[in-house]
């Protein structure tokens, strides 16, 4: 192992192990089998890879939503950690290429008009949105007339709508379209409003890692990733990067 590599490793596991950050409110790329504990998913699938590549372990540390990893950035709580690319991040993480593509859209009551983004940005409506998510820092530059309504995690913002107060509640189309299985008096635009660049991030002080991780994703994207995340995306909807 030359030097390089060795103070690269170092970077990436200073534990010696892989301490892998995952968003469970993502239900597109991670999901938490509740019998065996497990964590499964492309996302998941991507760091056990990932570590046995390194030659290590990994272990997941889970947060409730992407605000919370973000917090924790300082924090030597993880190593690496699965969330979307945005420009209001970029001063904290460094961004791997994409290794896949999330739709972002709305959810509103059946009974309303609402069909598009642009139907949902007008005076008076209120729209439930996680702090902090991508497509939080995508509205809040984006929207004209609606007011964003804040809430902690993506299961709030849906128990907001819920309540009666809010007219649309934004989010990951998986996680919406679970969410109106169970209330059929809401529905799911159509239409996205945002398409997010899923990657593996790092920390901005750690700029070898951040080599590391690139290096990865890149090769994964150039051999069409492995059978076991093109089963876990096939069977959450999710779209995988290409080269």
């Amino acid at each position: 192992m030359t030097d390089d590599i060795a103070a690269s490793l170092n970077a990436l596991i200073p534990k010696g192990y892989l301490r892998a950050a995952v968003n469970v409110a993502n239900i597109a790329l991670v999901q938490l089998d509740p019998n065996t504990g497990v964590f499964e998913g492309v996302s998941p699938q991507l760091a056990r890879e990932f570590a046995e590549r390194l030659g290590c372990r990994v272990e997941f540390v889970a947060y409730p939503s992407a605000a919370s990893i973000l917090e924790r950035v300082d924090q030597d709580e993880w190593d690496i950690a699965f969330l979307a690319a945005d420009p209001a991040r970029e001063d904290r993480l460094l961004f791997s290429p994409a290794y896949a593509l999330i739709e972002a859209t709305l959810v509103v009551r059946e009974a309303t008009p609402y069909r598009t983004l642009q139907d949902v940005d007008a005076e008076g409506v209120e729209i439930c949105v996680t702090r902090n998510a991508a497509y939080d820092l995508y509205l809040s530059r984006r929207l004209a007339h609606a007011k964003i309504v804040h809430s902690s995690t993506p299961g709030e913002a849906l128990e907001m709508l819920v309540e009666g107060k809010h007219h649309a509640a934004a989010g990951v189309r998986q996680a919406l379209v679970r969410f109106t299985r169970a209330r059929k008096d809401f529905r799911v635009l159509a239409e996205p409003f945002l398409v997010t660049r899923q990657t593996i991030a790092v920390s901005c002080s750690r700029h070898a890692a951040g080599r590391l991780v690139r290096e990865f994703v890149k090769e994964a994207r150039q051999q069409g990733f492995s059978e076991n995340v093109v089963r876990d995306a096939q069977s959450n909807g999710v779209a995988l990067a290409k080269e």
